[in-house]
């Protein structure tokens, strides 16, 4: 487990599945998270998907839970992995009741602990909409520094939205 001040990361269980799948089952939430298009997946699907998976070394989930109390909050990743080059991405998706709670900034802190003392990587990158103004500000406040804009990247709920991009280096985080 990774313990950051407010949360804890773990590793995704099974019995995490009832819960996360809400986050999937929220059409916004899911078509603003994902690059493919969205599609209606029983429980029983997303179950029967994890007892298929296998590992993947370019892709690590965990399950965030609050501290104290270990009550599931939602779900964390790095992301493509890229060990040559030393970087991946982050993805942080909170269920609706620990939306603006000041949980994100600590998952993200706790995910650049990981990636930058475990993993020993180099650059990390946080892709998200330019709409997403909660993630901009959490991004911001675990360091990262904005890089650019992808013009009218994301096709998301019938239009086009533009994606903030945003960067920080091991030796930018503190």
């Amino acid at each position: 487990m990774l313990r950051g001040e407010r949360v804890v990361l773990r590793a995704v269980t099974r019995d995490d599945l009832a819960a996360l799948h809400r986050l999937y089952e929220d059409v916004e939430t899911a078509v603003s998270a994902h690059e493919t298009p969205w599609a209606p997946e029983a429980l029983d699907q997303a179950l029967a998907r994890y007892d298929g998976r296998r590992p993947d070394p370019a892709n690590v989930s965990f399950t965030v839970e609050s501290l104290p109390g270990g009550e599931v909050l939602g779900s964390a990743l790095v992301w493509g992995i890229d060990s040559f080059n030393r970087n991946a991405h982050l993805g942080v998706s909170l269920l609706p009741e620990a939306r603006g709670r000041g949980y994100a900034p600590d998952v993200l802190r706790v995910l650049c602990d990981y990636a930058f003392r475990i993993r020993g990587l180099h650059r990390l990158g946080l892709e998200t909409l330019a709409t997403n103004a909660a993630m901009i500000a959490a991004a911001e406040k675990a360091g990262f520094r904005r890089e650019g804009t992808r013009r009218a990247h994301a096709w998301v709920l019938g239009a086009f939205v533009d994606e903030a991009l945003f960067g920080l280096l091991a030796e930018e985080f503190a």
